[in-house]
């Protein structure tokens, strides 16, 4: 019977692709011939700040027609969750996706690094990190083989806790008997336990109605989770933990990258590059914003707390990491470089 099941499920997810390869093919015969043309898929809700700044990179990627590189977005996950869009770009039937770095972490598992809390010590050393590190782009381009490389990040902003109960997250000794929604992974868990909370995992879309049931009495995630989410109307304190900067990563499947030229590769990461400029620029001015709708919203916001306490808590993540190769450990301390 387990047999059985399996085997009508790879038959279901086969069926899925074919039918999203079949209508890409479709669209591409309509397409000027000499114009390549991307099809980029994430999960964001079309029309969100997050959606509108990834939308730039079409626009960027238009800007020198000599380039002939158009890009389509597919928004709001209308193409699958983020597993099925690695999948897909994986195979060669979906050209480029937006994932987390903690979904791609299911793939490579080098990439749950980024999960590892403090890894940043500011959001400069995230950025400088992001950009600069040589380990990382090795990291970028590891995965060749496996039908994907990563040819950019997405600047997610910092994650905080917030609870239904107005208190300061100050040390894990405030999170304690507390249930936080996790992401749905071994990293993120071990995280909340060595911060003092209980791990709740589920997926980012179950969050309100677990703390609106009582099934959660808090979580953590960025400034747009209050607002965009609509959890503002459900917590009430915010807390600047800045526990970790996970960003989100552009793959492109290897097909897609040898079928271009060498001019064209580079276009698109300045895109790329570009539209994660501009994002930057406006980040903190969004989140400002959003702080500002929040505390009309009756949310108590903590600023300028002393971390020392979840710091030292949570150094074993760390040390598991190094301790899982050599590899790992070079990642590590090449990322610490940028520090300073």
């Amino acid at each position: 019977m387990k047999s059985w099941k399996k085997s009508l499920g790879i038959a279901a997810t086969c069926a899925g692709i074919l039918i999203v390869g079949a209508t890409f093919f479709s669209v591409a015969g309509d397409s000027d011939s000499d114009v390549l043309e991307l099809r980029l898929a994430h999960n964001q809700a079309e029309g969100s700040e997050i959606a509108d700044s990834i939308a730039k990179i079409s626009e960027f990627a238009a800007e020198d027609p000599s380039q002939k590189l158009k890009v389509s977005i597919y928004a709001s996950g209308v193409l699958g969750t983020e597993k099925e869009e690695i999948e897909m770009v994986k195979a060669g039937v979906l050209d480029m996706a937006k994932v987390s770095s903690n979904t791609l972490g299911q793939f490579k598992d080098e990439y749950s690094i980024f999960a590892i809390p403090y890894l940043f010590q500011s959001q400069q050393h995230y950025y400088d990190a992001c950009e600069q590190s040589e380990k990382v782009k090795e990291l970028f381009r590891s995965t060749e083989e496996d039908g994907y490389i990563a040819i950019g990040y997405y600047a997610n902003g910092s994650r905080n806790f917030y609870l239904k109960e107005d208190v300061a997250c100050t040390d894990p000794s405030v999170l304690k008997g507390k249930k936080i929604r996790s992401m749905p992974s071994s990293t993120s868990m071990d995280m909340i336990e060595l911060m003092g909370g209980s791990p709740v995992p589920m997926a980012s879309g179950e969050t309100y109605s677990s703390l609106q049931q009582g099934i959660v009495d808090g979580a953590e995630n960025t400034e747009l989770a209050l607002t965009v989410d609509g959890h503002q109307d459900l917590v009430k304190s915010y807390t600047y933990t800045e526990h970790q900067y996970s960003p989100d990563i552009y793959i492109i499947s290897t097909k897609t990258w040898n079928k271009m030229t060498p001019e064209q590769q580079e276009y698109l990461k300045e895109a790329i590059q570009k539209a994660n400029d501009n994002f930057k620029n406006l980040y903190n001015g969004m989140m400002a914003e959003a702080m500002e709708e929040a505390e009309s919203h009756g949310v108590h916001v903590y600023r300028d707390i002393d971390k020392t306490a979840f710091i030292e808590a949570v150094q074993p993540v760390h040390e598991k990491f190094c301790a899982k190769g050599e590899s790992y450990k070079e990642l590590y301390d090449d990322i610490q470089k940028y520090a300073e």
